[in-house]
C-alpha cells in the first residue's frame, strides 16, 4: 500500500447511512459510510455565502475499506526509517564530539581517533534500542 493525501467532506447529498462521507482520492470520490483516521489530520475552514462555515479535514496514510468504512491508517514503515536516520545522523555528532573530548583529556589525537571508532557501533545499536522503545512505551503527553 502506498501512503497518500485524502480529503475528507461530509456527503450534503446523502441518501442513507451508507454514503454519508465522501472521501477524495485523487480527485475520484468514494462514497462511506464512516471514516476511521489513524494518523495525522489537518483541518481549513472557509466561508461560503448562504452556507455559512465549511470545515476541510484532510489527512496521509493508508487507506484500507472494509465493510463500507474508510479506514485511513499512518504509514508505519516510514517510522522505522525515521528513527534509523536519527539514529545514523545523532550519531556521527556524537562521535565527532567523542573523538574531539577523547583527543583533549587524552592529548593524542591517535587515541581519540580510535575511542571515537570503537564507541560509534555499540551507541548506534543503544540509541535505536533506546528510540523504539520510546516509541512503543514512552506514552508522554499522548
Amino acid at each position: 500500500m502506498e501512503s497518500k493525501t485524502y480529503q475528507i467532506r461530509y456527503n450534503t447529498n446523502s441518501t442513507d447511512d451508507s454514503n454519508r462521507w465522501r472521501l477524495i482520492d485523487d480527485g475520484k470520490e468514494i462514497l462511506v459510510s464512516n471514516i476511521v483516521i489513524n494518523s495525522q489530520t489537518y483541518t481549513t475552514k472557509d466561508y461560503i455565502e448562504g452556507v455559512g462555515d465549511k470545515w476541510h479535514v484532510t489527512c496521509k496514510g493508508e487507506l484500507t475499506i472494509k465493510d463500507n468504512v474508510a479506514y485511513i491508517d499512518f504509514k508505519k514503515d516510514n517510522i522505522i526509517a525515521r528513527h534509523l536516520a536519527k539514529t545514523i545522523t545523532w550519531r556521527i555528532v556524537g562521535t565527532i564530539d567523542t573523538m574531539i573530548l577523547s583527543s583533549l583529556i587524552t592529548g593524542s589525537i591517535k587515541i581519540g581517533l580510535a575511542i571515537g571508532g570503537t564507541e560509534v557501533i555499540t551507541k548506534m545499536v543503544l540509541y535505536f534500542l533506546h528510540e523504539r522503545a520510546w516509541y512503543k512505551w514512552g506514552k508522554l503527553g499522548r
